[in-house]
């Protein structure tokens, strides 16, 4: 089965750009910084390893075309490693150094070429945190997704199944410290041999302590793009630092705020955008993150109100109206597995669903419409004991 492979060596080679090395005798003294690539010839899906002697935790970033794309710290392989895939054509790819005694900066030119002629998809999935530190979210992404079953596997063993009108992510709670490895893998009539992507995981024992968090939005009464994020911190003794990043960035508060940041409230332009809670506390030193995607002036703002039916395990859900809610079809699924439909008149009639018993449920509710054709999906989270 052809495989991106997850180990390789790493080759040292001469620094490709310090930003100030040579330019200043101070930083004369600076380590060597190497960045590896692997990839399969054809595959537009790139693997960057960057390799630093004589730094310890201190933060990196990488950039794509200078755009930022990913930071973290030295000392997690998940952030030594960058993951992407390319649209045809040149690329830049850096990864920076924040270090008060010795900045650095490595760049690399690469030439993406995708195969077309290959039978095989060219697979990718990403990986984020998901509410726990040892807990991750892997979202399948790739060409021809919606005609590929494929299986996700942690260490070699089969533990979901996904078909193309199945969800395409996998959530996996890592119970165990260690290093796992996380793969897709499928085969097709037109590529009966099979292939294969892969990442590596390394779950800490201080990862397994980290807090469950998430976060409700709504939008403030009275305003055309104007969302009021408050974070949602179970199991938190404790809270040394509350951060929100909006497309990546980070966002200032005021000297003044006095509810430790629990509250964000942000203007946003019309489009499409990536909303991020982290918290750091004693126990979870690198801090946990929890994001969503937000979809302003082209998708209803979906909500719905989830009511109990007395002690049964089954609920009514109360959809938000919004204009023209009667005008489409509300789809509603349980951890990934379609249940039904909304009645008529869906703003008035709420969706009634029993479920199978003691367990941990995610039941969403999903639409399109014509100003929003790729649709737009709301969530909540059902806990029967």
């Amino acid at each position: 089965m052809k495989k991106i492979s997850v180990w390789y060596t790493l080759i040292f080679m001469f620094l490709l750009g310090f930003t100030s090395c040579e330019l200043n005798e101070e930083f004369d003294g600076c380590p060597e910084i190497d960045i590896t690539i692997e990839n399969e010839p054809g595959s537009a899906v790139y693997r960057f390893a960057a390799q630093f002697d004589g730094l310890d935790d201190v933060r990196l970033t990488w950039t794509i075309d200078g755009e930022e794309i990913d930071t973290g710290n030295l000392d997690n392989l998940i952030d030594q490693i960058l993951d992407y895939k390319f649209e045809p054509g040149k690329h830049t790819v850096c990864v920076k150094v924040a270090d008060d005694s010795c900045p650095i900066e490595v760049c690399k030119e690469i030439e993406v070429e995708r195969d077309a002629n290959d039978p095989c998809p060219d697979l990718f999935f990403k990986a984020r945190h998901h509410e726990r530190r040892a807990t991750y979210k892997f979202i399948a992404d790739f060409e021809g997704i919606e005609r590929v079953s494929y299986g996700w596997f942690i260490n070699d063993r089969l533990v979901e199944d996904s078909a193309p009108d199945e969800r395409n992510y996998l959530i996996w709670n890592f119970k165990e410290p260690g290093r796992y490895e996380v793969c897709i893998k499928t085969e097709t009539p037109d590529c009966p041999e099979g292939t294969s992507y892969c990442k590596v995981i390394e779950i800490r024992e201080s990862d397994l302590l980290c807090p469950e968090i998430s976060f409700s939005k709504e939008i403030k009464p009275g305003t055309d793009g104007t969302y009021l994020f408050e974070a949602n911190l179970k199991e938190t003794d404790e809270v040394r630092e509350i951060l929100w990043y909006v497309n990546g960035e980070i966002v200032e508060f005021p000297n003044d705020q006095v509810d430790g940041n629990r509250i964000l409230e942000y203007q946003f332009e019309p489009g499409i955008h990536e909303v991020c809670l982290k918290v750091i506390t004693p126990n979870c030193p690198e801090g946990v993150r929890y994001c969503k995607e937000i979809r302003v002036g082209q998708c209803p703002d979906l909500f719905f109100e989830a009511e109990r039916d007395g002690n049964n395990a089954a609920y009514y859900f109360y959809p938000r109206a919004f204009e023209g809610i009667d005008d489409v079809t509300l789809e509603w699924s349980v951890n990934g597995k379609h249940v039904g439909k909304s009645e008529d008149s869906p703003s008035n009639n709420p969706f009634y669903y029993q479920f199978d018993g003691a367990g941990k449920y995610e039941i969403c509710l999903t639409i399109e419409t014509p100003n929003c054709p790729n649709g737009i999906t709301y969530c909540v989270v059902i806990e029967f004991d």
